[in-house]
């Protein structure tokens, strides 16, 4: 790859940054970052049956801090909910409420298949590809 076509990446990245800062407006006192935990939790407890903290942590690799004030701020807004595992009461399990199903059916799932919908054109090899081209960026940044 030669500088220009580079340049023309880390364009394309800012207009991805500006995609995502732009997407629809959240109810009052939601965050992005509040939907991609809520939709984690539902996906973890689909493929898994139950969801720790320590599974929204890895799958979006954000520190288990983070993952838990972003909980606690949820479990704030009626979202979530935390409770003990049966077995080992120390083990704290998260669940959606009512609400956060809602919020996930209408920010995640709605949202995505429109804009899947819209993206028809454009094949999953290139989506992949486009993956593929960023991660690449991420894990060769100079400095990393």
């Amino acid at each position: 790859m030669d500088t220009t076509s580079l340049k023309q990446l880390l364009d394309a990245c800012f207009t991805a940054k500006h995609i995502v800062e732009t997407l629809p407006q959240l109810p009052k006192g939601m965050k992005p970052r509040h939907i991609h935990v809520l939709d984690s939790v539902s996906r973890v407890c689909t493929e898994q049956g139950e969801c720790r903290v320590s599974d929204v942590s890895t799958r979006l690799n954000i520190t288990m801090p983070s993952i838990t004030k972003l909980v606690q701020e949820l479990e704030n807004l009626g979202l979530l909910e935390k409770y003990a595992d049966r077995e080992d009461k120390r083990v704290i399990l998260l669940a959606l409420t009512k609400e956060g199903k809602a919020h996930v059916k209408k920010h995640v799932e709605d949202f995505q298949r429109t804009w899947t919908e819209r993206l028809g054109h454009v094949s999953d090899k290139q989506a992949r590809d486009a993956i593929w081209v960023i991660e690449q960026l991420s894990d060769t940044m100079p400095g990393k």
